[in-house]
């Protein structure tokens, strides 16, 4: 279901499962990749936060819940789950791809911290005119 993009049947489905058995890990990964597609990322984190509970070493939950985050702009929290998620995997091409998503939380925070420094600095040095909005007033 999930090929054909039927996110909405994949979930009713592991909503099924997890009624019988809570705790079906395969139902629950099913569950996170459907709300992902569904564009529901408060609940990607509620379901990846739930199978860290039943399986705390498993790197590509950590991942998932990361980037869930990252989407929702809970950065640091998503830059912790990717260096756990990097620390507990010994797959170098996955380390790679989440060393990625790593460097761009980390830049967009460096980015937020020095963000008021510019505000800050705006006040007292204002910015000088283009050139292009010289034009016209002295010629």
């Amino acid at each position: 279901m999930l090929q054909t993009f039927e996110f909405e049947g994949a979930l009713d489905q592991c909503q099924a499962v997890l009624e019988i058995d809570p705790d079906h890990l395969g139902a629950l990964e099913v569950m996170a990749q459907a709300q992902w597609q569904a564009g529901q990322f408060e609940e990607v984190i509620t379901t990846t936060s739930r199978l860290l509970r039943l399986n705390p070493h498993e790197p590509g939950y950590r991942y998932t819940r990361g980037m869930a985050l990252m989407s929702r702009g809970e950065l640091f929290r998503a830059a912790e789950d990717f260096k756990r998620a990097i620390s507990q995997s010994d797959d170098m091409r996955f380390k790679t791809q989440v060393a990625g998503a790593l460097d761009a939380v980390e830049m967009w925070i460096e980015e937020q911290s020095l963000r008021p420094r510019r505000e800050e600095n705006a006040k007292h040095f204002p910015r000088p005119k283009l050139q292009s909005d010289l034009v016209g007033r002295y010629h």
